[in-house]
């Protein structure tokens, strides 16, 4: 063996050995299942790396997924309804019909993150969807539109679910939910900045005989692809690759940290734990949050614009109108990592943040038009509730298959919820679409009773762990959140 050999192994040897001493004190426990784990000097050097190398990638395509998904709110205020000759729910159904082309994509996605690289896999997926995005300004009419929003949807599909998995792998538990923040900070960005884009291209009626919606699809499309590019050939899909420049002490911390993440990766599929998602009862809460919170989500990125025209503000001042409800979501966002940061605690932050949108959409009925606005910008709360949702989703589902499945479930939720969001806003609502809002407040309400629940049956669960020690989970183990007799769910 060769010296360095001996001098990993024996810091290995030497880090296994405060951990025995040290565990009780520096990890999680049932009594205190949010306890933050303390991290040495080397291993926060380490995390900046990883920052450096994997995060920038991850906004980036945020970012642009944002933006083009939006793309359609701002075209619907630049004229695409009259010149595609869109009529009655035409316009509703393109957002509807977007998630019909993700909720295709969830379970075929699975298998292809367990088969391929997730780099090459989301960079040739970045380049499709740029590509679809820019020829949507060739739609003529709903029948071509449509098609190509399905497309867009099967596509952008990809992304979210190979994110979250690669959030996972890289970050410990206690890392997820300001990983995930910072991923979904950059909507805010999107809805500020793309606010300025959309105003500025808005200007460009006309140019080369294109209207100012087509300019939209073209420009978006054509950066997006040349970032689909960059992706395929630099985002760094696996911790332990050479691109990360480890130095021995490093790969040693990143080993223990791989032990936290609860992920031990797999090309095969455990048909075992394949029957435990569809057997816990989280699987069914998590749908279930991520139906209803995103039935908002949906409203909102599809009829935003329209509904702040119906308020009396004409299409140009209705995209400048929407920029402060980027910095809402920005608030939102930090203040919520902030708390988390604090407190520790996810679920019941989410619960307060979902009350918080519940109060905006309240606004959106009951006050005076031009205040109505506030109520519109307060709902965007829920951003802040979903990122704290994912980060307890992730930290708190173990096993390979378990967790991609569990994810594929999450993004169908997600999926669904986006399908009727724009559904319920009947054209025969405009301009204010109260009987949307009030679906909306409805499911957002009873999202707060799942989160109170849930986090409860985790807490049980923490305890029945504690009072009932059986075996010690072998190192190595791929072993799932219910099997494993050391996992202390995270609340």
């Amino acid at each position: 063996m060769s010296n360095s050999s001996k001098e990993t192994e024996m810091y290995y040897a030497d880090k296994e050995e405060v951990a025995h001493i040290e565990g009780v004190s520096n990890q999680p426990t049932a009594d205190d299942p949010n306890r933050r784990v303390t991290i040495s000097t080397e291993e926060k050097v380490l995390i900046r790396k990883i920052d450096r190398k994997i995060l920038p990638w991850l906004c980036a395509v945020g970012f642009f997924q944002f933006l083009d998904k939006t793309s359609l709110a701002y075209a619907s205020v630049l004229g695409i309804i009259a010149d595609t000759h869109l009529v009655g729910s035409d316009y509703g159904a393109l957002g509807s019909i977007f998630y019909v082309g993700y909720l295709a994509m969830q379970i075929p996605n699975s298998y292809m993150m367990q088969r391929l690289p997730l780099g090459k896999l989301v960079g040739a997926i970045v380049f499709i969807w740029g590509a679809i995005i820019a020829l949507t300004s060739l739609g003529k009419n709903f029948s071509q539109l449509a098609g190509l929003r399905f497309l867009l949807g099967l596509f952008e599909a990809c992304v979210n679910p190979n994110f979250m998995l690669l959030t996972s792998m890289f970050y410990r538990k206690q890392e997820v939910a300001s990983r995930l923040g910072a991923w979904w900070l950059v909507n805010g960005l999107c809805s500020s900045f793309g606010g300025l884009v959309g105003y500025g291209i808005g200007h460009m009626e006309g140019i080369q005989g294109l209207h100012s919606w087509q300019w939209i699809m073209i420009i978006l499309g054509s950066i997006t692809s040349l970032l689909g590019i960059f992706v395929f050939l630099f985002l760094i899909d696996d911790p332990r690759s050479p691109k990360l420049h480890l130095t021995d002490e490093q790969k040693v911390i990143m080993e223990e940290r791989l032990k936290d993440t609860g992920i031990k990766k797999s090309n095969q599929i455990d048909w075992n734990q394949v029957r435990e998602t569809f057997q816990d009862p989280k699987t069914y809460a998590w749908f279930s949050i991520s139906l209803l919170v995103n039935i908002s989500n949906g409203a909102l990125t599809t009829f935003s614009g329209l509904i702040t025209v119906g308020l009396g503000f004409s299409g140009l001042n209705a995209i400048l109108l929407g920029i402060p409800s980027g910095f809402m979501d920005i608030a939102f966002i930090v203040f919520g990592g902030w708390i988390h940061g604090r407190t520790g605690d996810s679920l019941y932050t989410a619960s307060v943040f979902i009350f918080v949108t519940i109060v905006g959409l309240i606004f959106l009925i009951v006050l005076p038009t031009v205040a109505k606005l506030a109520g519109l910008y307060l709902v965007y709360a829920y951003v802040a509730a979903y990122i704290l949702f994912l980060s307890s989703v992730a930290a708190n589902t173990s096993g390979y298959t378990k967790k991609l499945l569990t994810n594929a479930v999450v993004l169908i939720g997600y999926t669904i919820g986006n399908i009727i969001g724009p559904l319920i806003m009947t054209s025969n609502q405009a301009p204010l679409y109260v009987g949307g809002v009030v679906g909306c407040i409805a499911a957002n309400a009873v999202a707060m009773v799942i989160f109170v629940v849930i986090r409860t049956w985790m807490a049980r669960m923490n305890k029945k762990k504690a009072a009932n020690p059986v075996r010690k989970a072998e190192a190595g183990e791929d072993l799932t959140d219910l099997e494993d007799p050391n996992f202390v769910y995270r609340l």
